[in-house]
């Protein structure tokens, strides 16, 4: 029995894989100039050479590319290009690019089975965890984890970092901080974290506070002590993972400072490429780029705001919640979610008024949300990618790259399975299996739009 079940646990990842390259080879099929793109060692020649801001032959990598050749202090972060630089010691810029794109291929296939492994651990079922690594894998912004961006290396390292941080993993407290330090740090060298761990790893600890203390209902500054003494070992991970980041983007900004004069040179090179705080709700409605980069606003903020309230029934009153009751044509509005919101808040805010409780149902909720309220690095996750929704919409003008930012690493996932682990049943999948049938024909459009040297996200 236990062969027979680690046999399915190898085979369902490379099911995952396998639908990947499904998907990949069917864009392939249809547009024979990304099979060419994806595996030449060279850049093609186009009849018509790509014009930029429209199209790109490399976009982002050939800035990478230059910084593996000839290091230099950029909006780009340093350890992806020294990688490169030092395991294979490219001579020029299509050499770079393509030894880019062999080690982002490489690394997808070994975090995918690791974080299949991963959120097995973490997550306890085995059909949960198969489906959210197929939606993890199958997502339109998967496709960055394949062709040479940093999505790669900090899927990754994130994948790591929530093995170390599950509560199932058993090692000597010394050594769990000593990896997270270790991972955050290669984490804050890879790509502009700083403020987004420092917002999560404070906001999971004062939620996990205020849910502590909202359970005592007694509110005292003994309970408070209660409380700090309860979570002393995810303050001291919070901590690690502070002085890491902050240390990891001390190291890059102490060479900016020699090379350029300016400690905080990557932070000023975004702002020059129109970032800056402002509010533009407009982005509410329109992203002013790719749709997933909507739902990339929208769908953290919905999954942290129904976790709360779960934990809170669950946890503080003791009692399930009634709610209309989801439609399956409702899961196309998912594709939308201003209007998913609106047309569900207005049907609960109608059936509330009227009274008609035949149209409500008593939404169960698992006891493992009481779990969940101690759970820091669910709430890390969720914290993780919401900030990322945060900063993007104050401080640009349109939601570009935002999807990648949430789809494309593995801790939006983690996030949505443990809240998947307090709704009881199957039907709650139905929803999952429509965002993986519409993200799978998204992810064919982006491999297409790949060989096209179109933007993709």
């Amino acid at each position: 029995m236990k062969a027979q079940k680690n046999l399915i646990t190898l085979l369902l990842p490379l099911i995952v894989c396998s639908a990947f390259i499904l998907c990949a080879a069917i864009g392939m099929l249809i547009y024979p100039d990304t099979f060419n793109k994806f595996f030449s060692s060279s850049q093609l020649v186009r009849e018509i050479p790509p014009q930029l801001p429209h199209k790109s032959y490399y976009w982002d990598i050939q800035a990478y590319a230059e910084m593996a050749i000839n290091p230099s202090c950029q909006a780009f972060y340093a350890l992806w290009p020294f990688i490169i630089r030092n395991i294979f010691h490219p001579q020029n810029i299509e050499q770079a690019a393509h030894y880019f794109l062999l080690v982002a291929t490489t690394l997808f296939f070994i975090s995918t089975f690791l974080f299949f492994w991963v959120l097995k651990i973490g997550l306890q079922r085995l059909y949960l965890t198969f489906w959210l690594v197929l939606a993890y894998t199958l997502n339109p912004m998967a496709i960055f984890r394949v062709i040479g961006y940093t999505e790669s290396l900090f899927a990754t390292l994130s994948t790591f970092l929530i093995w170390v941080c599950l509560p199932q993993v058993k090692l000597n407290e010394k050594i769990k901080l000593c990896l997270i330090f270790a991972i955050t740090f290669f984490m804050g060298l890879t790509r502009p974290v700083l403020i987004q761990i420092f917002f999560s790893t404070t906001a999971a600890i004062l939620t996990m506070f205020t849910l502590e203390i909202l359970q005592l209902k007694i509110y005292s500054w003994k309970n408070v002590l209660i409380s700090i003494k309860k979570y002393r070992y995810e303050l001291k991970m919070s901590m690690t993972m502070w002085m890491s980041a902050l240390l990891g983007y001390s190291l890059y900004g102490s060479f900016c400072l020699q090379t350029r004069g300016d400690f905080f040179a990557p932070f000023h090179d975004q702002k020059n490429w129109g970032k800056a705080i402002g509010l533009h709700l407009e982005l509410l409605l329109f992203p002013k780029s790719l749709l997933i980069d909507l739902l990339g606003l929208y769908l953290p903020v919905i999954i942290l705001f129904i976790s709360l309230i779960l934990v809170y029934f669950k946890l503080i009153r003791s009692q399930n919640i009634s709610l209309p009751k989801y439609r399956f044509w409702l899961n196309i509005l998912i594709l939308y979610p201003p209007l998913l919101i609106c047309v569900y808040a207005f049907n609960f805010v109608r059936l509330k008024k009227r009274s008609f409780q035949d149209n409500l149902h008593q939404l169960l909720i698992s006891k493992y949300a009481i779990t969940l309220a101690s759970n820091y690095i669910f709430w890390f996750s969720i914290y993780f990618t919401t900030a990322h929704s945060i900063i993007i919409f104050f401080t640009q003008d349109r939601l570009h790259s935002l999807g990648r930012y949430i789809f494309a690493v593995p801790f939006f996932f983690l996030a949505l399975g443990y809240l998947y682990r307090c709704i009881p049943g199957k039907t709650k999948y139905h929803t999952l299996w429509w965002i993986i049938f519409i993200s799978a024909i998204a992810l064919v459009q982006q491999w297409i739009n790949y060989g096209q040297d179109k933007w993709l996200g």
